[in-house]
């Protein structure tokens, strides 16, 4: 009778787990001919594409290519290929700059005059905070560089750089008081590391990040002579033309200057959610402090902003996201996390007309469909005007706030924040009643303000 029992055990959890995994088959089948469709227009051997990695809690469940790495040799897109990262690069550059700062070898208070030999009076007043989240007022550095009649292609080093931006002549606001996308933040932060730590900026990151967490395919980019297998080259797509892109000379780091490959990013989403173990560099009590700062609230003018240290925080359909996107002559990066649910996703490819913003957006729409309807819920139904009199139907579908309305833009919604919505270039302003439940809309459509639509009870 014992073995009887035993026997009947042994099959229930048998069948138990084989369906668990032909269930993680199915689904992983799905989501795979989904992001097949995706990315259906890159799928071809004759044209620059993309490559694609989805994480849950820094583990990939899939990472694909699409198109071509380099069209000269036909080497395609892979987990394998070294993309230029472009701004994506920020929040490395802001990990190396943080870590200093939790070891006591900088300040975010200290002034950037403290460590910058020749730092003009004009920009006395910049902090290492403001370098951050890009309230300097700093003037940007490529900015600067095209009215000084230079070109990206120059070769220069981060000293030249840095003298660039000391040539400014003024800030374009008071440091603190507003925010302004500039690279040369950035391109100072990673000055500070190198003239703090003793070693080049990209010694110090592979010291503290790179080699400790086996990303071996990783670097920052300051050496234009430096061979980099596998390396994607980038083009601009136009009427059907495909031409190279990337400027060779350039060499350029802290804003951007990243390579790096979908394997080595994996390494790196498991260090973010605390799934890596490594030995050397950056230690687990400095990494625990380091990835709570990086996404600590900061503020310009007393007001929090959605950018904070190399990272954007802010919300997408009721999920707090993190992220960043890039985009460098033909080179187009963009990653999303939403700690909420462990799931991450990144993109980056290698053509200058693709939007991996947006691709990543589908995905998430995808995976995250349940979440982001019981959100969207409360937004569906009728919205009457009775002295037009017109009628516009918000439905739900597939993640998705869909408006429907004759001679309007039919189609998915966009939340610019919560509440706001648009939908083409009109504008949805829903508000309230006193319970809190979504009452109305004004709608803006350029010709015409704050028209008001009433919610129906049906």
């Amino acid at each position: 009778m014992k073995q009887i029992a035993q026997l009947l055990l042994t099959f229930i959890l048998i069948s138990f787990f084989s369906a668990e995994t032909l269930l993680s088959q199915d689904n992983s089948e799905e989501l795979t001919q989904r992001v097949d469709e995706i990315f259906a227009q890159y799928d071809s051997s004759s044209v620059p594409g993309c490559a694609v990695s989805i994480f849950q809690d820094g583990q990939s469940i899939l990472t694909k290519g699409y198109g071509i790495a380099n069209l000269d040799y036909g080497i395609q897109n892979s987990d394998s290929t070294r993309f230029y990262m472009a701004s994506v690069s920020k929040h490395i550059t802001a990990s190396a700059a943080e870590l200093l700062i939790i070891r006591g070898q900088l300040s975010e208070t200290d002034f950037l005059s403290d460590y910058v030999e020749d730092w003009p009076e004009w920009a006395s007043e910049v902090q290492v905070q403001h370098l951050f989240n890009h309230t300097s007022g700093l003037p940007d550095i490529y900015g600067l560089m095209q009215i000084g009649g230079m070109d990206i292609n120059d070769v220069m080093d981060l000293e030249d750089y840095m003298e660039v931006i000391k040539k400014g002549e003024e800030l374009m606001f008071e440091p603190g008081s507003d925010f302004s996308y500039s690279n040369s933040g950035y391109t100072s932060l990673a000055y500070l590391v190198q003239e703090i730590s003793g070693m080049s900026f990209p010694e110090f990151v592979e010291k503290e990040f790179f080699e400790p967490f086996g990303m071996n395919a990783t670097h920052f980019h300051d050496d234009r002579t430096r061979i980099i297998p596998n390396r994607a080259i980038s083009y601009q797509v136009s009427n059907g033309t495909v031409r190279r892109s990337y400027p060779g000379n350039f060499q350029g780091v802290g804003g951007g200057g990243l390579y790096t490959t979908h394997r080595d990013l994996e390494k790196w989403e498991q260090f973010w959610y605390g799934n890596l173990s490594w030995e050397g560099g950056i230690t687990e009590q400095e990494a625990v402090e380091l990835k709570r700062n990086l996404t600590a609230p900061t503020y310009a003018d007393g007001e929090v902003i959605d950018y904070r240290k190399g990272l954007r925080v802010s919300n997408r359909k009721g999920l707090e996201t993190v992220r960043h996107g890039g985009s460098f002559y033909g080179f187009k990066t963009n990653f999303k996390r939403y700690p909420q649910t462990g799931i991450s996703m990144i993109t980056t490819c290698n053509r200058g007309d693709a939007d991996p913003g947006s691709f990543n957006d589908q995905i998430a729409d995808y995976l995250l469909q349940d979440e982001f309807e019981d959100y969207l819920a409360e937004y569906s139904g009728r919205y009457i005007n009775d002295e037009l009199p017109a009628e516009y139907t918000l439905t739900v579908e597939e993640g998705n706030l869909h408006l429907e309305r004759r001679l309007s833009p039919n189609g998915n919604m966009e939340e610019v924040e919560k509440d706001a919505w648009e939908a083409g270039s009109w504008d949805f302003e829903f508000f309230r009643n006193e319970s809190g439940s979504v009452a109305g809309f004004k709608v803006t459509t350029g010709r015409a303000e704050d028209v008001e639509f009433y919610k129906a009870d049906n």
